[in-house]
């Protein structure tokens, strides 16, 4: 009989991460931060006021984030699982291999992005983090089959094909 694992998160030092590092996930958004920096300093060189205002805009927004948003590692994506940290200043955290995961998946709902881990038993993890979409390509290396669009794809090719159901379809479509 296998052992149920308990998911606690324990200091980063008693981690002990399994395989090659992959990528860090993080909170903060860097690269679109660093892309409207850019672009408000492309806008100040224009001779319209308006380009310039914008520019303005681009950067003070660019430095609001750079300044107010704390940075923290939300997980990092090794060849063999991910470690999950518990809080903000990284100080506790839990590793997952890729053979616990159940299902996983990345949202973008309410104006956040989260990873979600199911592990079963009605074990789940969620993170929010900005750099989600960075984390989805990452894992759907490692583990694509686990994800849970994968997974719903997968059970939809097992229906038989049907004109009422493909019919019905068509109506919930177009005439909600």
């Amino acid at each position: 009989m296998e052992e149920n694992r308990v998911y606690e998160f324990v200091p980063v030092e008693d981690v002990k991460p399994q395989g090659t590092f992959v990528k860090a996930i993080c909170f903060k958004p860097k690269r679109a931060t660093i892309i409207c920096l850019i672009i408000g300093i492309a806008f100040m060189f224009w001779n319209n006021m308006f380009a310039r205002f914008l520019g303005i805009f681009f950067i003070a927004m660019s430095a609001a984030v750079l300044k107010m948003v704390n940075d923290h590692k939300v997980i990092d994506i090794f060849d063999k699982g991910v470690m999950v940290y518990g809080d903000d200043e990284n100080r506790t955290a839990c590793f997952i291999s890729y053979d616990e995961i159940v299902e996983w998946n990345v949202s973008h709902e309410n104006g956040h992005d989260t990873i979600y881990f199911d592990l079963g038993d009605n074990i789940k993890i969620y993170k929010d983090s900005f750099e989600a979409d960075t984390a989805f390509r990452t894992l759907n290396q490692y583990m694509k089959e686990k994800e849970s669009g994968y997974i719903r794809a997968q059970k939809a090719r097992e229906i038989p094909f049907s004109i009422n159901r493909a019919i019905n379809n068509i109506r919930k479509r177009f005439f909600k």
